[in-house]
């Protein structure tokens, strides 16, 4: 399956979804407004401009809009400046997008007009192109006096840009970027956003990518272009069809970290639907004369980003205390694990050949042990404590994570085949949010997490400080209209996060790491409270007060409600998937 074929899946989930309107709520799924994917066209009268007519408050309602277009230092928003207010206005730096903006008059005068814009922190846009979430409000002053009859904005303005919501979404489009990890042996997604009118060109992507990562993935991943490399050229069509990416200043390269290289490129363009070939020169010369009519992605398919699952495992359950595969009807799993009554959460590793599980002891000193086992095998304790939380793995099978009596954890298994602790440093979280750990899992990627702290779901990186120990930073709230009652989490992909929340409302919902916001998924037929969720890139699994029910697509049309899974129908029932 192509990276186009699962875009294309996850997009028909999308349909179903409702794009989050306002701070903070949930929107009703009957009226679902995706956000527009990349595009290069470049958007017609896509800014207002100053009219001879406008009254202050409009001329600054037209000005922050008119920020949307970067072109030329902002040209288009300096129009609505005095010569004085556009020489200081210092422009770069990050853009703030503000939702519900309201203007009040302070003071006014026959030629001078002092007022507040007020309005809803939705987001942040830093120079890169990454979004941030964000909440609060944002009071901005403005001056403003007449020139010739017409009004000014006048006087020093703050640095940086606000953009209006409504022109952000119309104007920007989201674009994924891959860098290899620290390892080197996976692409981790970087997700920007770009406006449409000029920075959407794919030599803005190339440039991008030899630029390097994001400033919070830097600790995990980098890029394997020389330091040397740049655009030589125009990134354009060719005639024959595909993409012709002219490079300068590659050089000598070992085979490893030109595969790499030429990963990062593909996978990028392939995602936008840039269509290959992908013809890549170096001071106008192939990089690989075998390679001389261009790259596929076929060339490239093991760093496929979106690969990282490679099981045919399909679903199994935990029903009453055993782990039962999924098909026509259940069957239990060999070994203890399926035969047992005591398995309470349980991960499948990504090739399917693990599975890491809590039981719940016998009552003593403790009451939960975490343990690994060969898929059908016997099981292996890692630990013994009070409470575990459901267990991660990480890019493979040889890492499991958990978070034991609130402490996260991390095992890793040695040349010796034995699984070692180690604790995790998470100080940098607790900067962020302060509270207990209830759930953690790690991305596909092996790269990011995403946590439940003290009722807040939390994003960070995984990374390796100087001394060695691996800890988590980079942390950010992940989105803030998921409230503080979530319950259990799941990665659809290494960009898409499915969770669940004790909530009437929307109890499913949908969040990417691109800085947006998160979306409900259907909910008509749920029966709360969702207890968990497991999900892949063409299904979302759920365990509701009835049993395990799935959403997904049937015949390529979205599912317009929940399919109960009839095998796996059992109150408590909880979804596993690799």
């Amino acid at each position: 399956m192509t990276a186009r074929n699962r875009a294309t899946i996850i997009g028909a989930l999308l349909t179903v979804l409702a794009v989050v309107a306002g701070c903070g709520a949930i929107p009703d799924n009957s009226s679902p407004q995706p956000i527009r994917a990349f595009h290069r066209e470049n958007p017609p009268n896509a800014v207002p401009v100053p009219q001879a007519d406008m009254d202050s408050e409009a001329l600054v309602r037209a000005f922050v809009k008119a920020t949307a277009n970067p072109r030329g230092n902002y040209r288009a928003a300096r129009k609505f400046l005095t010569r004085t207010a556009s020489a200081q206005w210092d422009s770069s730096g990050d853009m703030v997008v503000v939702d519900e903006v309201n203007v009040f008059i302070d003071e006014r005068s026959a030629t001078t007009v002092r007022l507040r814009l007020v309005g809803d922190n939705v987001g942040t846009l830093r120079p890169d192109g990454q979004l941030l979430p964000a909440t609060g409000r944002v009071a901005a002053t403005f001056d403003l006096r007449l020139v010739n009859d017409q009004w000014r904005i006048d006087g020093r303005l703050p640095s940086g840009t606000l953009i209006d919501k409504n022109q952000f979404e119309s104007l920007y489009r989201s674009a994924t970027l891959y860098f290899p990890n620290n390892e080197r042996t996976a692409l981790v997604p970087d997700p920007r956003w770009l406006y449409a009118g000029t920075d959407t060109d794919p030599g803005t992507l190339i440039r991008r990518l030899i630029a390097g990562p994001a400033a919070d993935l830097r600790a995990a991943a980098g890029t394997a272009f020389p330091r040397t490399a740049a655009l030589r050229g125009k990134v354009g069509a060719v005639a024959d069809g595909g993409v012709q990416v002219p490079l300068t200043g590659i050089g000598e390269q070992s085979d490893a970290d030109q595969q790499l290289m030429v990963a990062q490129i593909v996978w990028t363009l392939e995602g936008l639907e840039i269509a290959g070939p992908y013809q890549i020169t170096d001071d106008g010369h192939p990089i690989r004369e075998d390679h001389a009519d261009g790259w596929q992605s076929t060339d490239v398919a093991g760093l496929d980003p979106n690969g990282t699952v490679t099981a045919d495992a399909g679903l199994s359950v935990i029903r009453d205390g055993a782990l039962l595969r999924v098909g026509a009807t259940t069957t239990p799993v060999a070994g203890e694990l399926g035969t047992g009554d005591d398995l309470r959460s349980a991960s499948i590793s990504p090739d399917g050949k693990r599975v890491a599980g809590v039981l719940a002891r016998r009552p003593g000193a403790a009451s939960s042990e975490l343990v690994a086992a060969p898929y059908g095998g016997a099981p292996t304790t890692l630990v013994v404590a009070d409470s575990i939380a459901r267990p991660s793995f990480g890019h493979d099978a040889g890492t499991i994570w958990s978070v034991v009596d609130g402490r996260v954890q991390r095992w890793e298994r040695g040349e010796d085949g034995a699984d070692h602790m180690s604790a995790v440093d998470i100080t940098a979280v607790n900067n962020v949010v302060r509270g207990a750990v209830t759930e953690l899992q790690v991305a596909p990627d092996g790269v990011r997490v995403a946590m439940v702290v003290d009722g807040q779901l939390v994003f960070a990186v995984v990374s390796t400080n100087i001394e060695g120990r691996v800890m988590l930073s980079g942390p950010r709230i992940a989105a803030y209209n998921v409230g503080s009652r979530v319950t259990a989490i799941d990665w659809a992909s290494p960009t898409t996060l499915v969770l669940a929340r004790d909530a009437p409302e929307s109890p499913v919902l949908q969040l990417s790491i691109n800085g947006t916001q998160a979306v409900g998924l259907l909910s008509g037929n749920l029966s709360p409270p969702v207890r968990s969720v497991a999900a892949d890139l063409s299904t979302v699994y759920v365990g509701d007060s009835r049993g395990v029910l799935s959403l997904g697509s049937t015949n390529g049309e979205p599912d317009q409600y929940w399919t109960e899974v009839e095998s796996a129908m059992t109150p408590g029932a909880t979804p596993v998937l690799p």
